[in-house]
Formats: structure tokens, C-alpha cells, sequence
């Protein structure tokens, strides 16, 4: 059984809104993660946080797709993660998850692996997330984020271990 399956069947448990989208969509989210070094239970958090799993939603600031990436900032400074995408790119699921994983795998390095700092650096820019910084709504969101990772990493070492005592009978699948 693989990372994938298992979020899938933990997703699915905890009866979140758009479950299948999720499972479509988890081996994306494990192959970015893998790729940008994020933990995928954060990347899928933020997206249930952001978008709730709806690949077509769009912000009142223009925010756009699963990961509610801002298409000005698509690219980065000096096109960092790419070129910019439009709004009916970011609606991709694959274009989102890859390039809001890049994204916060670059705050992740820059601010030296705080999950913290560098979500709420994701929802509210880096120069209102610095140490000291009176607290904000990005502040507010990183641990909305945070708890809900905590909370699918519980249910995914559970659905680990059921899945783990379903063992395999011979003759069942033939």
C-alpha cells in the first residue's frame, strides 16, 4: 500500500468535503511533495484549507485553483517557479498542486523548514510573517493548516493499521 492510498483512505474516513477530488488528485500531491520536499499531509491540508477541494474556486483577490495561487505571482520574483499562469491554467489541478507545492518549497528553504513561517509567508507575504511580527490573519491560517496536517496525519496511521489487517486471502482475487 502506498503514501497515496493511504491518504486517500484517511481523507475519506475523516468525511471531508470533496473526498473524491482528493483521491484523484493524491498522487499528485505525493509526487510534488517528493519533488519540492514538503510533507504531502501539509500540501493536501492547505489545499482543503484554501480551496476545499474545488479545482475551479476563485478568490475575491483573484486567488485561482486547489492551491488559490495569485496569477501575478505565479512565476516568482524572476520567474523563480516558471512562467505565469492564468487563472483557467491554475484551474488545472496538476498546474496548482505543482506550483503551490514550488511555492511553499521555496519558503520552506528560505526560512530553514518552519512550516509556520513559511505558511503564513503562502497566505500573507514574507514581510508580514517576521519574527516578532504582530500576529495576523496568516498567522491565523499557518496554524488552521498546521491543525488540520495533524489531524490527517492521525487518521492516516489509522487507516494505515486497518488497512494493514486486511490481509490478503489467496483464491480471493482470482
Amino acid at each position: 500500500m502506498s503514501l497515496a492510498e493511504i491518504m486517500c483512505a484517511a481523507y475519506v474516513s475523516l468525511a471531508l468535503p470533496n473526498a473524491e477530488v482528493a483521491c484523484e488528485n493524491v498522487y499528485l500531491i505525493v509526487d510534488a511533495a517528493e519533488e519540492h520536499q514538503v510533507d504531502p499531509e501539509v500540501i493536501a491540508s492547505l489545499i482543503f484549507v484554501e480551496s476545499r477541494w474545488t479545482t475551479t474556486a476563485k478568490s475575491r483577490s483573484g486567488a485561482c485553483g486547489l492551491t488559490q495561487v495569485l496569477p501575478k505571482y505565479s512565476a516568482g520574483y524572476r520567474g523563480r517557479f516558471g512562467k505565469k499562469l492564468t487563472c483557467k491554467q491554475l484551474f488545472d489541478p496538476e498546474t496548482s498542486i505543482r506550483r503551490g507545492t514550488a511555492i511553499l518549497g521555496y519558503f520552506l528553504k528560505r526560512y530553514r523548514g518552519s512550516y509556520k513561517r513559511s505558511l503564513c509567508s503562502y497566505n500573507a507575504g514574507g514581510s508580514r510573517c517576521r519574527p516578532g511580527a504582530t500576529p495576523n490573519k496568516g498567522h491565523r491560517y499557518a496554524t488552521k493548516v498546521l491543525k488540520m496536517a495533524k489531524r490527517l496525519r492521525r487518521e492516516m496511521k489509522r487507516a494505515e493499521v486497518e488497512m494493514q489487517k486486511q490481509e490478503y486471502v489467496p483464491g480471493c482475487y482470482e
